[in-house]
């Protein structure tokens, strides 16, 4: 049967993928049918879980996600242990705490009051620390630690920690403006029970639910208040506190974890794809949208522009102003009517702007120029006097695409790193508040630098630049990518590595 021709036909549903090889003749009409078949699969989703639509995926994950976890968070706190002997904190172990919910009432005092005996506050910081080193809430992993120095409001969940507080005692501390959030607790626990109270929620577990005191998730901004402030009130030095601090809320970062499966440059394949932030990607979309303008001259025929109005108008909007440019700017600038300009800068057929048609800028720097007021200015003067590799630098920075801890070392770097460690707490917080565009180019850094030069340069198009600097032909299509690579949508994959081995199967018998 080697050598026959034929088509193979694939039917996808949502839980089965139905398959089928047809013989054809040379005309391409279906001869004979040499194999069908229907392939029923749970679309990815762990039987056990199907009313919840939990994929396998999910739930292969789950232990080995726990099992890290755990990991991590005996090697916290076991460094914060180590941190507190090192100032001369002692260790005290929960155990050897006697009165029902003590943690919760040290950290009250200690930041209602400063502790005149020495051993006494040292105990009862080391107690506090430990306790919300276990107890610590939630934050967005990609902020930095440090963000929490700053001053930073109380969440709504702490909002709602302090009206269950007034409910129980309106008498009590729940009624001051800054109580943290042990002094909340404590004030509930003042107002006296019939039965232990619980202070967490109970979900997930095969017990009804049960409400607790505290809000299911508190962040934590909140216990970060708390703590600068017992520290304040505790009189504890900076060079002491922040270490301390640090370490109570350290975690590791996720930024650069997915730069391992960036993919590569099909024109360049031992390059990876550029950042939709680098300005190499920018500065190529606004080329490639400029060789697709036209001008209409006293000619009835269209014309391209030349390459001194291309580079005048590249010019224009490369510059780092945050001031919008129109089409009609640019046509004022070159000299031309609006109605002359053609192509994707056209009006509609009622002579009004398109309202999706405006022309491209250098986005991130654009981002950056209307940056918090309390970062712009030292940011913009250094952006000004840095070079473009060292711009490429920040902006990978600030796209949380590298870890700065491991780039340390690297003096491509170094300009940008020097700037960021000169930035106090607040200033910190406001520049991880950057947005950049997110995403990846089609081409790596330097194959869009090439594509641009030729289209600012020449008369070519994209299309006849990449013929010209990368030889490939009238009808070259980036390669996609193979069939049965995981798109990370687990009912898509189902079908995927479904639909594989079939394929190969016939190919090895078929041809």
């Amino acid at each position: 049967m080697r050598g026959k021709r034929y088509r193979i036909g694939i039917d996808v549903g949502l839980n089965s993928v139905g398959l089928a090889a047809v013989e054809v003749s040379d005309e391409n009409s279906p001869v004979r049918l040499l194999n069908a078949q229907s392939v029923i699969h749970d679309g990815g989703v762990d039987p056990q879980k199907n009313k919840e639509a939990i994929t396998r995926k999910n739930m292969s994950g789950v232990a080995r996600r726990t099992r890290r976890m755990r990991r991590r968070k005996r090697e916290r706190l076991h460094k914060l242990d180590m941190l507190l002997g090192k100032f001369g904190y002692p260790v005290i172990e929960p155990e050897s705490l006697d009165k029902p919910f003590e943690e919760w009432h040290v950290r009250a005092e200690l930041a209602t009051r400063y502790i005149e005996d020495d051993e006494l506050r040292r105990e009862s910081i080391s107690i506090a620390l430990r306790h919300m080193a276990r107890h610590r809430g939630w934050r967005n992993p990609y902020r930095q630690v440090d963000s929490l120095i700053s001053d930073n409001p109380y969440s709504k969940q702490y909002g709602e920690l302090k009206e269950k507080a007034k409910a129980y005692n309106d008498d009590a501390t729940a009624a001051e403006e800054e109580s943290t959030p042990a002094q909340l607790v404590v004030a509930m626990l003042d107002a006296g029970y019939a039965e232990a109270p619980r202070l967490r929620w109970r979900t997930g577990s095969k017990k009804p639910d049960a409400e607790g005191y505290l809000p299911v998730r508190l962040m934590q901004e909140d216990n970060a208040n708390e703590l600068k402030q017992i520290f304040r009130v505790q009189r504890v030095p900076a060079d002491e506190w922040k270490p301390l601090f640090r370490s109570v809320f350290y975690a590791v970062s996720p930024k650069g974890s997915a730069e391992q499966r960036v993919g590569q440059d099909p024109l360049a394949p031992e390059q990876a794809r550029a950042l939709k932030a680098s300005l190499a990607f920018q500065e190529y979309r606004i080329a490639n949208v400029i060789t697709n303008l036209r001008i209409k001259d006293a000619s009835a025929e269209l014309r391209k522009l030349t390459v001194d109005e291309k580079q005048s108008i590249y010019d224009q909007l490369v510059s780092p102003s945050s001031e919008d440019i129109t089409w009609s700017d640019l046509c004022d600038f070159l000299g031309f009517k609006r109605s002359q300009l053609k192509g994707v800068g056209s009006l509609t057929e009622d002579g009004e702007e398109r309202i999706s048609s405006r022309p491209p800028r250098l986005t991130s720097v654009q981002r950056i120029y209307e940056s918090d007021n309390k970062i712009r200015k030292p940011l913009v003067a250094w952006w000004k006097s840095a070079s473009d590799n060292e711009h490429e630098a920040m902006i990978r920075l600030l796209s949380n695409t590298v870890d700065i801890d491991k780039v340390r070392e690297d003096v491509a770097y170094a300009s940008a790193i020097e700037f960021i460690d000169g930035l106090d707490d607040d200033a910190l917080t406001k520049l991880d508040s950057v947005d950049l565009p997110s995403g990846r180019a089609a081409y790596s850094v330097e194959t869009l630098q090439k594509l641009t030069r030729q289209m600012l340069t020449t008369d070519d198009d994209l299309h006849e630049a990449r013929k010209t600097l990368f030889n490939v032909t009238d009808s070259w299509r980036p390669p996609a990518d193979p069939i049965g690579e995981p798109l990370g949508n687990p009912s898509v994959d189902r079908v995927l590595k479904k639909r594989q081995p079939i394929s190969h199967e016939l190919s090895a018998a078929l041809g």
